[in-house]
């Protein structure tokens, strides 16, 4: 399956939602499809670079993208964290309003915000390394002490 797959599901089930846990499950799903597609992207570009650490793998892919030079590494970096502080908040904090960046927000319109980021990541990764990640594409991790 490719990472995107994730993505449309989540879209999918957001423009169908009827329930909060609906919307709930898509911000996850949209969330999981950029992830995996952002670091399929990011070891195909890249030059023979580590495998992440399996223990702190979301930080360290966007950390990765922050510490490269570019406003689309940045850009994709940024809506990385962005979109895990929204999947947090949808997969953990069971109680409504949801904030997000200082504001509250109901789950509804915390998913539309959710689908405005993930396009502007789409975006800033067809800058960063045009054309859709592969089926069956692989991000290396490696488990770690640290």
């Amino acid at each position: 399956m490719k990472p995107l797959d994730f993505y449309r599901l989540g879209l999918q089930m957001a423009s169908s939602a009827s329930s909060e846990t609906e919307y709930r499950t898509a911000i996850s799903r949209i969330y999981y499809g950029l992830h995996h597609e952002s670091c399929c992207r990011y070891f195909r570009r890249e030059v023979a670079p580590a495998p992440l650490n399996r223990n702190r793998r979301h930080t360290e892919l966007r950390d990765r993208f922050n510490s490269l030079s570019g406003t689309a590494s940045n850009t994709i970096g940024g809506r990385l964290n962005d979109l895990i502080i929204i999947r947090n908040e949808a997969d953990y904090q069971l109680v409504s309003p949801l904030r997000y960046k200082g504001r509250s927000y109901s789950v509804e319109q915390l998913i539309y915000r959710a689908v405005s980021l993930a396009q502007e990541l789409l975006d800033a990764l067809e800058t960063y390394s045009p054309g859709e990640a592969s089926d069956g594409c692989n991000c290396p991790t490696v488990y770690s002490s640290r």
